[in-house]
């Protein structure tokens, strides 16, 4: 489990580093703006993170992004697939969402900082957790997790 959560935290890490890099607008899938919300037993999860994996194949032969997230103080995020904010292309999603303690003083790494949610929605597989993505903008419902 401290594995698959440490997995997702270095692919989200990877993904936001080399956002803006690589091919031209050609290359890239059309996306639209996404915003949504984690809340976990009712109350905001500032600093979870959020990851869309597309359910759809690559589109005419471009590679699908993986759009992502983090919450704000509110618990609301916007995904971003290539620049900050974009959003995602539309089709369907699993989704998976982590939150980790803050660090401590001594941590030297993420795998020191435990999920507050034990893992339980670190895997899109077995997160039960899905979105739909519509072209235009689309505000979704609160990823509501306990």
């Amino acid at each position: 489990m401290r594995n698959s959560c440490l997995l997702l935290a270095l692919t989200f890490t990877f993904l936001t580093a080399t956002l803006g890099c690589g091919g031209q607008d050609s290359d890239r899938v059309e996306v639209f703006p996404v915003s949504g919300k984690v809340l976990v037993n009712g109350q905001p999860a500032e600093g979870a993170s959020v990851i869309f994996y597309s359910q759809s194949p690559d589109s005419e032969g471009k590679k699908m992004p993986v759009p992502g997230g983090t919450t704000d103080a509110n618990g609301d995020f916007q995904l971003t697939s290539y620049e900050s904010g974009d959003g995602a292309p539309a089709g369907e999603y699993k989704v998976a969402v982590v939150w980790y303690e803050p660090p401590s003083p001594n941590a030297t790494g993420v795998s020191e900082q435990p999920d507050r949610l034990r893992g339980r929605y670190a895997n899109p597989q077995t997160s039960k957790l899905t979105a739909r993505v519509e072209q235009g903008c689309s505000e979704l419902p609160p990823f509501e997790l306990q």
